[in-house]
């Protein structure tokens, strides 16, 4: 189907269908906010894949650069307590989620790295 010449696509994250916005005739993920959450997520990992030591040049540099960012961070947490809290709350089924696949995937590396080692042993 078509809208002023546009033509409708599916979304790569969750099947449906949609109009590409008429600036980005190209898009491939419709404008969901899971969606394009998930979208910014893969190009975020895609990005740290492609520049696997982007963020360790400052650290082989100088090593109280790691625990400066830890301090300003830890910082930040603490006079923004509020904030947090609200955040937390508004995003508690998505962590609950991220955390979910996070450990199963934890769980098998170190289970496929135990019977790799069990079989070095062997």
């Amino acid at each position: 189907m078509e809208k002023n010449g546009r033509v409708e696509k599916l979304c790569e994250v969750c099947g449906k269908s949609f109009i590409a916005n008429k600036y980005r005739p190209n898009q491939q993920v419709c404008s969901s906010l899971e969606c394009q959450y998930k979208r910014q997520l893969e190009n975020m990992k895609a990005w740290r894949d492609a520049n696997p030591n982007y963020f360790k040049y400052k650290e082989s540099q100088d090593k109280s650069w790691k625990q400066a960012c830890r301090e300003r961070s830890l910082d930040w947490r603490r006079k923004h307590k509020e904030y947090l809290q609200l955040y937390r709350e508004a995003n508690k089924e998505r962590h609950r989620e991220y955390m979910r696949d996070y450990m199963k995937q934890y769980r098998q590396k170190k289970k496929k790295d135990q019977e790799a080692s069990q079989k070095d042993i062997d």
